[in-house]
């Protein structure tokens, strides 16, 4: 990594008069990891009240009016969301509340999600289910705004369809209610957030449409005999609120579950997303002390993670909760996080979180079986690495996990990386960017090799015949140059400045203090990258057979411990070499058997 000194933290001292209460280095952050000034007061204060109208979604009143009419006739429901832990917390969002607010019993809503064992989307075995399940209302989450075929089916089948999802819209959309803020026609200022946002969106709407009607029936401005068409747009969030306190409660209540879809779906850190999941994470700390009876799954679930009940942070949701939920899709088992997040009794969720851990530790596992597998591949094939593209197949390799392994590959070799496992008589792979190229966009250029690929510009996935295969990683190598030059980016040459650089005396608790401003921390609103000149290294010990280390830093605090992660045996013969050491790196809280200390994480040094 091409890496530099930042400015040194003691030359930080000018602070804008609007902006007295930061500290010189607050300021400093503050206009390097938000350069849109407007974005300032926002980011500063994320309060909900800045959270957008969900009626600008598209579709979102025509969703509102049909629902309403489905469980006023008590049709049928069937709710049906992706295997990740967007789709499922989804899923439990929307399937908690139809079964809460609207009463809604088992023979009437059906919740479902789809498995690792299952294609993306509406496949021939899930749209076979959909139609036997016969239900008058459909609702699709984190898929299905590529499904058009499909939902033509269901059409003709006299199935009504809401597709509620974020993915890219294609050319032609489905025929039916498309709750999608990437449509054209869309109104809605940010396009990207995530599915559970979108159903949380939803959910405040549905609350704030009844108040309205209400407010509507009780001025005697609402005939229940000749209903006028309500515009739902003229509703003052605001003002509702301030009559009816229960809906901010309500809006309040959902936020823990749309966070870890924010988290895990790997959604910028700014603007709305920022204010949700600084707010959800407080929602959290209710959950993890049993403060919400709708989420005795979730409080369990955290509880055997051992988190920090009175402090979670962006790094539980991502490193822990998120994982855990992931793992029963990835390893063909999604109904048990589903099952997990609707528990409501103590029994059930001791035990779909024993079932879920059993999962989580299988595909840790599973996990390590192929990142070896893929070492091992290529030490066999050597000039593969030299590639633009990593492509990484082999038949051994085993199924679920392959977005976990493409995303240590892109690490472990700077580069986008592609990582297939064989699946059920084909193959299904995953490809991750490095810089800010488009892997969608590469995808686009093979499509007619797959059976099926989606997803983001970031990350997607595809299934291919495994016939195809070679013909696949042939081709991606032979317009990856052209794919990479339109992208206008060079994956294999990132440069890295520090956010400020310190000495070791100023590697302080008091420091990392100031740091907490720009919590919570994730895609797009990193940790402040800081740099640490001329440091002696104390008290060096390796870990895990001498993979990892942890060390101290001679004038630093006391009180922080530094880490380095599978770098052990490269720092420590660096440090024999000599006597003065620059590191980068970040600071971190560190919750280990109920302590609490603070850490620098090394991602650099020379």
């Amino acid at each position: 990594m091409n890496i530099q000194h930042g400015i040194d933290y003691s030359n930080l001292s000018y602070i804008d008069k609007h902006y007295k209460d930061l500290t010189p280095l607050q300021f400093h952050l503050l206009q390097t990891m938000v350069q849109n000034r407007a974005e300032w007061d926002i980011f500063l204060k994320p309060e909900l009240s800045s959270l957008y109208s969900p009626f600008l979604l598209p579709d979102i009143a025509k969703s509102i009016t049909l629902i309403k009419e489905t469980v006023k006739s008590n049709k049928k429901i069937m709710i049906f969301g992706d295997r990740d832990t967007d789709g499922v917390s989804s899923t439990s969002l929307l399937g908690i509340f139809f079964k809460d607010y609207y009463k809604y019993k088992d023979d009437r809503l059906v919740l479902k999600t789809s498995s690792q064992n299952e294609d993306y989307g509406l496949c021939k075995p899930a749209l076979d289910f959909v139609k036997q399940t016969n239900p008058s209302l459909f609702i699709t989450l984190d898929f299905g705004t590529s499904n058009h075929e499909e939902i033509e089916e269901l059409n003709k089948e006299g199935i009504k369809v809401i597709v509620i999802d974020h993915h890219e819209i294609p050319s032609k959309i489905p025929s039916c209610l498309l709750i999608n803020p990437k449509r054209e026609d869309s109104k809605y200022p940010e396009t990207k957030i995530c599915t559970s946002v979108i159903v949380m969106k939803l959910i405040w709407a549905l609350y704030l449409s009844d108040f309205y009607e209400k407010q509507k029936f009780a001025s005697n401005e609402y005939d229940l005999f000749n209903q006028p068409v309500i515009n739902y747009n003229e509703i003052d969030i605001p003002q509702s609120v301030q009559k009816n306190p229960k809906l901010l409660t309500e809006l309040k209540r959902l936020l823990d579950l749309s966070s870890i879809g924010t988290i895990t779906d790997m959604m910028p850190l700014r603007g709305e997303n920022r204010i949700i999941v600084k707010n959800g994470i407080m929602t959290l700390s209710d959950v993890a002390n049993n403060r919400n009876p709708n989420r005795q799954g979730l409080f369990y679930l955290i509880n055997h993670l051992k988190l920090n009940n009175n402090n979670i942070t962006s790094k539980d949701l991502g490193w822990s909760i998120g994982p855990a939920l992931n793992a029963a899709g990835r390893m063909g088992k999604t109904e048990i996080a589903l099952e997990l997040l609707l528990s409501d009794s103590d029994s059930k969720s001791l035990e779909y979180t024993a079932k879920l851990m059993g999962l989580n530790g299988e595909r840790k596992e599973r996990t390590k079986r192929n990142v070896y597998r893929a070492e091992m591949y290529f030490q066999r094939n050597p000039e593969k690495t030299t590639q633009k593209v990593i492509f990484c197949y082999e038949p051994d390799m085993e199924p679920g996990v392959s977005g976990i392994v493409a995303t240590k590959l892109t690490e472990k070799f700077e580069k986008p990386a592609i990582f297939i496992t064989p699946d059920h008589g084909h193959a299904k792979g995953s490809i991750r960017s490095y810089g800010s190229e488009n892997v969608l966009n590469l995808l686009n250029l093979l499509e007619d090799l797959f059976l099926q690929y989606g997803g983001h510009p970031e990350a997607s996935g595809f299934s291919v015949e495994i016939d195809k295969i070679p013909l696949l990683e042939k081709r991606i190598y032979d317009i990856a140059d052209k794919w990479l030059e339109t992208e206008d980016v060079s994956a294999q040459t990132i440069a890295q400045t520090s956010d400020f650089s310190i000495y070791p005396k100023e590697l302080t608790l008091s420091l990392y203090k100031e740091l907490l401003l720009f919590e919570p921390f994730g895609q797009e609103n990193p940790r402040p990258l800081i740099s640490i000149k001329r440091a002696r290294v104390l008290s060096y010990r390796t870990m895990s057979e001498g993979q990892h280390a942890r060390f101290s830093i001679l004038e630093a605090d006391s009180g922080i411990k530094c880490l380095i992660w599978n770098r052990a045996a490269e720092l420590e013969k660096y440090i024999s070499q000599n006597s003065e050491i620059d590191f980068w790196g970040y600071l971190e809280e560190n919750y280990f058997n109920g302590n609490t200390s603070i850490q620098f994480v090394v991602k650099d040094f020379r």
